[in-house]
């Protein structure tokens, strides 16, 4: 029978997007089994979009989704529970969900590409590993639910990745008009209104949902937290502490008018958090060894902030040496012919890149001064250019006024027309004015 969320006891937690047909096979669930949460009630009903923004790599919004999804299912409903991750592993989490939880299929569920990948930033964690094996404990104790997995990091990145999550959900409210779909997704894609990194018109993927739907009954929230920690990366990869964020409760929604997050109807409240490791990291292998305690984004009485609670971590750590000497604005010469490329324009850890005509492409670099050689790596969020991916890695050397870097070479997962010269090499060089 189903017995809780992992808020309560210590279980292992995955994160799994695959769509995943479940047929009432047991005794139907009683409310009473399900963990009590604060305000719930009225938001339980068919058709109700229920989309909860979440700071990746904690164990309790996981565990609050579950919790919901109980819930939903002790109330009769049809629920559907989205989550942000890749298609490709649903034929694995499909067998699991179906399973009776045989080590058989778990170990296969967690060989997948999305559990192995070199880049965990949270949606692959144990607490997302808990929250699919208590929908199957749901399924099996006879609560009719489907999961479905609807990110899109290929559809290079940014606004195109917003827009396909969004249609992805529009396609699933379609298929199933009655039922409750409960989603957990970033805190930057669960936003109702336009705005967002770099941009005012920038339209996430709840506010485009609702453009795509405008007969949708879709409620957002965002996270509030008593401060804690969570697995980060900003832009490497660990435990680090965190300030408190509207969280004085637990366990409660919240939806009032005077105090609304930037973006989202209202709070759901999960008390301290927990970070949650990497489903493919054993649980005990990684020690705490960088918490950093940030500030509270908001103090009593204090303006409401417009920072997201899963950018607020990178937002507030401090430039780097590296990253302080790449500020302002710089141009771009192919190295062997010295022809002027692109102009770019770097602030804190976001820039522009201008090519003098309607091309340009924007997002978010990252320094990894440490490596051998060193990188820039171009995290291309929005494009209007023949660039092939979202992100690129150049080598790069500079003093105060120059920087050269080194295109990647072909056969690497880096996009291969990211630089227009036919030497792969180009020069940036400290400009003023035009």
């Amino acid at each position: 029978m189903y017995a809780g969320t992992s808020v309560r006891r210590t279980i292992l937690l995955i994160p799994a997007l695959a769509t995943v047909m479940v047929m009432s096979i047991g005794a139907p669930i009683a409310a009473q089994e399900c963990p009590p949460i604060d305000g719930l009630g009225s938001l339980l009903k068919p058709s109700r979009v229920l989309v909860l923004g979440e700071l990746h790599g904690t164990v309790e919004s996981p565990a609050f989704v579950l919790d919901v999804a109980c819930h939903a299912a002790a109330a009769g409903l049809h629920v559907v529970v989205g989550l942000e991750q890749m298609p490709g592993g649903q034929g694995d989490l499909d067998r699991f969900l179906f399973s009776v939880g045989e080590l058989e299929y778990r170990e296969q569920l967690l060989a997948g590409s999305v559990w192995q990948a070199g880049y965990q930033d949270g949606r692959a964690s144990w607490a997302m590993f808990d929250l699919i094996d208590g929908l199957r404990r749901l399924r099996s104790d006879g609560a009719s639910v489907k999961v479905v997995l609807f990110d899109a990091s290929g559809a290079a990145g940014g606004q195109q990745r917003e827009r396909a999550m969004a249609r992805h959900l529009a396609g699933v409210i379609d298929e199933s008009p009655h039922a409750m779909l409960i989603v957990l997704t970033g805190n930057r894609h669960s936003r109702i209104t336009r705005g967002g990194p770099g941009s005012a018109d920038y339209e996430p993927m709840a506010y485009v949902l609702r453009q795509r739907l405008p007969g949708t009954d879709l409620i957002s929230l965002d996270v509030g937290h008593g401060g804690g920690t969570a697995w980060i990366c900003a832009p490497s990869c660990g435990i680090t502490g965190l300030a408190g964020h509207h969280g004085e409760r637990q366990w409660a929604i919240e939806i009032d008018d005077a105090s609304r997050p930037a973006g989202h109807h209202g709070w759901y409240h999960v008390g301290r958090i927990t970070a949650s490791k990497p489903a493919r990291m054993p649980p005990e292998s990684t020690p705490l060894d960088r918490v950093v305690e940030l500030p509270s984004s908001r103090s009593p009485g204090a303006p409401r902030r417009e920072e997201h609670v899963e950018e607020r971590a990178e937002a507030e750590r401090p430039l780097t040496v590296e990253e302080s000497k790449l500020q302002g604005d710089w141009r771009a010469y192919d190295f062997a012919s010295r022809s002027k490329l692109w102009k770019f324009h770097f602030d804190g850890r976001r820039f522009r890149a201008d090519g003098g005509t309607d091309d340009w492409y924007e997002g978010r670099i990252v320094i990894r001064a440490n490596s051998t050689p060193a990188q820039i790596d171009f995290e291309i969020e929005e494009c209007r250019c023949s660039f092939e991916g979202m992100t690129s890695e150049g080598i790069f050397y500079w003093d105060e006024d120059s920087i050269v870097i080194a295109a990647p070479q072909p056969g690497t997962l880096r996009p291969r027309s990211f630089f227009r010269s036919s030497g792969q090499m180009m020069e940036l060089v400290r400009r003023e004015g035009d």
